[in-house]
């Protein structure tokens, strides 16, 4: 194996992804939803050192934020998008229930993290 092939395989298995979520949040409170995926997001026109081929294009095409099951924000990525992309977004708590981010890639490929929230009682202001 070349060592642009081992750089190229060691990039592609970066699929580590965090999420942070308030573990507790009273009803219609407006949460931060905050996201990080570990990806080296290939643009498809960066060239391989030793070969000199173009790298092919590997990236996280879509991000979606299910509540509960339900899609409440979604983004849709292109190439111009860093690595290792960070996202943060507000969302109002309506319910207890699960958060679920899904990042989708040029290939298909699904990776998910998830946390619970608590929601209690009406908001006091």
């Amino acid at each position: 194996m070349h060592i642009g092939d081992k750089i190229l395989a060691r990039e592609q298995k970066q699929h580590r992804r965090r999420l942070k979520v308030p573990a507790t949040a009273q009803k219609d409170e407006i949460i931060v939803i905050k996201c990080l995926a570990e990806h080296v997001m290939q643009t498809g026109r960066r060239r391989n050192p030793e070969t000199g081929e173009l790298i092919p294009r590997f990236l996280i095409e879509r991000l979606e934020c299910q509540y509960n099951g339900k899609v409440v924000f979604y983004a849709d990525w292109f190439n111009g998008v860093s690595a290792n992309p960070y996202l943060r977004f507000k969302l109002r708590a309506v319910e207890s229930g699960t958060i679920e981010i899904i990042w989708i890639e040029t290939d298909g490929t699904r990776t998910t993290a998830s946390a619970e929230i608590e929601v209690m009682g009406p908001r006091v202001n």
